[in-house]
């Protein structure tokens, strides 16, 4: 159905309109006609009807019970369906329905040439085969031969039979119809008669050369001009494809250019140029971080699912840090005080319900931040899709966090370390030194191909800016308590200056306010106590980095295997599975097993995943399970860099 038509059958002029121009159009009446109830006038209209090609006829203000028995037995016999309307449908209304079904045909439509057009960037798939394919059908259906020559002299050729003829017309010829001078020609090159017709709607336009041994008959003319016309067709079809592709592969630019604006912390300008392309979304108060991970071969078809099920209420974007994860922000309204769906409920609820039916997703979801903490969420539906893979379940919205190291050590005594820790960094001039920090933070977390993709650098920049810090800091970043090390510091620094701890900060069942308060007032007295720097040492000693260990390890106790004794091997050998059997003299499967049942456990990706072992180096080394951190790294900063 191409749209509507609302009819006015008593009008001699629209009679006549029945009769030659309504193919594919709903013709709407109004139920009090005349004519509705007239056998011999029902039956000829509705002929008529049947006759143009009308889409069908719609009765309004009307049940099915009071449609005439005539209009019944007419739409039946000739084939044009019939709808009814109720006294709340009007013309306008059936208009709206008509032209959403269209517009769904057209997205169906698109997604359908996109689709195409992966099969056709498929390795050995000649660009132009459908038009080998219908050249093919015309030689044969001409018995002669044909050529479809574009300007750029690139030529396909079909042919009846090996050794059919080919004729090489006049080239001033030819560039005329290229040209667009003239539409068609005809020579005659010996016993064989040669017609050129222009093919395309603009110029410069493509040839199409017929050859036969015999002249050109009406009904052989009269297969050419269809086979031109499907030809133009074809060809425009193509470059609709192409246009349609680097539209899409420019809008996919822009996407990535918006995250990648956002997750920067350059939050303004990415609201500003994403305006335009998700005006609902950057003008929420808060928004949520979706990952969703699936196969590399789908990841395609899944986002163009997820944009069309979406409808522009949600940024999807590949991730810039894996290459088998969707990156979604969805916007997060408040609670509207009127009846009815919340509009950020609807399309999160649209989502899961998507990724709830196409096998093989898992997503992770964060919590409602500012887009300003778009990185900040990031890492929370990092971890939620982790749960999600150590659960097997598919859908896991990030639980509330608990507190980590930073969080039970002295704030003045950790943040005094982490100063001098990092110092060294001052040397940098502080434009260079924001971006080589961005870069460090995320190394820790990912392969540095992903951060190089994360950030819009070469992985070989990614390399040159960790051994920048490495020599800076006197470190080894390739060695995993290096990398403990310095993340904890990053985390520190990152937090306020001596923020205090409130009371409705997110603890565990296991730690009380009253024992935190009693133990920060212990730690911040010790602090004080100690005249000069403290050490990594001295913190991981502390009451509280002891009370997070013991929280965070015994986490394991709930597995009788030797779960400790494995990990802290496996630590000690840098996460090297292979030296971890030998070490600890069992079988390579049982290592892995016991790697697994510490993921479940602690909530983390320790194999293949880099930046979940931070806190497991920690841990082990504050509660004495294994000393992985060497000496040159628990003493005082500047005594450390004094000996490196």
């Amino acid at each position: 159905m191409l749209g509507v038509w609302l009819s006015d059958p008593e009008s001699e002029r629209n009679i006549r309109l029945l009769d030659t121009g309504l193919r594919d159009l709903l013709v709407i009446v109004a139920s009090d006609q005349p004519w509705l109830t007239d056998p011999a006038a029902a039956e000829h209209r509705i002929r008529i009807l049947a006759r143009s090609g009308a889409a069908g006829l719609a009765i309004m203000r009307t049940t099915p019970q009071e449609v005439p028995e005539t209009v019944l037995v007419n739409a039946r016999k000739h084939g044009v369906p019939l709808l009814v309307g109720s006294e709340e449908l009007c013309g306008s209304e059936v208009a709206q329905v008509v032209s959403r079904e269209r517009l769904r045909e057209y997205e169906d439509r698109a997604q359908q040439l996109e689709e195409m057009l992966d099969q056709i960037r498929r390795p050995g798939r000649q660009r132009h085969h459908r038009l080998q394919t219908l050249l093919d059908r015309l030689a044969k259906a001409v018995e002669g031969s044909v050529r479809l020559v574009d300007p750029h002299k690139a030529v396909l050729t079909s042919e009846l039979s090996a050794g059919g003829p080919l004729v090489e017309p006049p080239a001033a010829m030819v560039a005329r119809i290229v040209g667009g001078e003239v539409g068609a020609a005809s020579i005659n090159h010996g016993k064989h008669s040669v017609r050129l017709y222009s093919i395309g709607y603009h110029p410069p336009h493509m040839v199409l050369i017929v050859v036969r041994d015999q002249d050109f008959n009406e009904s052989t003319e009269k297969i050419i001009a269809r086979s031109t016309v499907l030809l133009s067709l074809l060809i425009r079809a193509e470059e609709m494809d192409s246009d349609q592709y680097r539209l899409q592969q420019t809008m996919s630019s822009m996407r990535a250019a918006v995250l990648h604006l956002a997750l920067n912390g350059l939050t303004q300008l990415a609201q500003e140029i994403g305006q335009s392309l998700y005006p609902g979304l950057f003008s929420a108060d808060q928004v949520r971080v979706h990952l969703i991970t699936c196969g590399e071969r789908e990841l395609n078809a899944t986002a163009s699912k997820l944009e069309n099920a979406l409808r522009q209420q949600a940024l999807v974007v590949r991730s810039p840090f894996r290459s088998d994860q969707l990156f979604v922000v969805t916007p997060e309204w408040p609670p509207s005080p009127s009846p009815g769906e919340n509009r950020g409920t609807s399309v999160v609820q649209r989502l899961h319900d998507l990724v709830a039916d196409v096998p093989g997703l898992r997503m992770g979801a964060s919590h409602p931040k500012p887009l300003a903490s778009l990185e900040e969420a990031h890492q929370e539906a990092h971890r939620a899709l982790t749960m999600a893979g150590n659960s097997q379940e598919k859908l896991v919205t990030a639980a509330r966090e608990e507190p980590g190291l930073s969080f039970f050590l002295d704030p003045g005594a950790g943040q005094a370390w982490a100063e001098a820790f990092l110092r060294p960094l001052d040397t940098l001039a502080p434009a260079v030194r924001e971006g080589i920090l961005r870069t460090i933070d995320l190394s820790l977390r990912f392969s540095r191909l992903d951060v190089a993709k994360a950030i819009g650098s070469h992985r070989n920049t990614v390399a040159a800016r960790i051994a920048k810090v490495s020599e800076l800091l006197a470190l080894d970043l390739t060695r995993l308590p290096d990398r403990a090390v310095l993340s904890l510091a990053l985390e520190l620094r990152a937090l306020p200056p001596h923020r205090p701890h409130t009371a409705d900060t997110p603890l565990t069942a296991r730690v009380t306010h009253e024992a935190h308060a009693t133990r920060t007032a212990h730690t911040t007295h010790k602090a004080n106590a100690v005249s000069g720097e403290r050490s990594l040492g001295d913190l991981l000693t502390d009451d509280g980095a002891q009370e997070w260990a013991r929280i965070y390890l015994g986490r394991l106790d709930a597995d009788r295997r030797e779960l400790r004794r494995t990990l802290a091997a496996w630590v000690a050998c840098g996460g090297n599975v292979e030296q971890t059997a030998q070490k600890v003299g069992v079988h390579l499967k049982t290592v892995r097993n016991h790697l697994r049942a510490a993921e479940s456990l602690l909530n983390c990706r320790l194999l293949g995943t880099p930046g979940h072992t931070h806190d497991l180096v920690l841990a082990m080394h504050a509660l004495g399970v294994a000393q992985v951190l060497p000496d040159h790294l628990i003493r005082p900063p500047s005594r450390r860099l004094r000996a490196a």
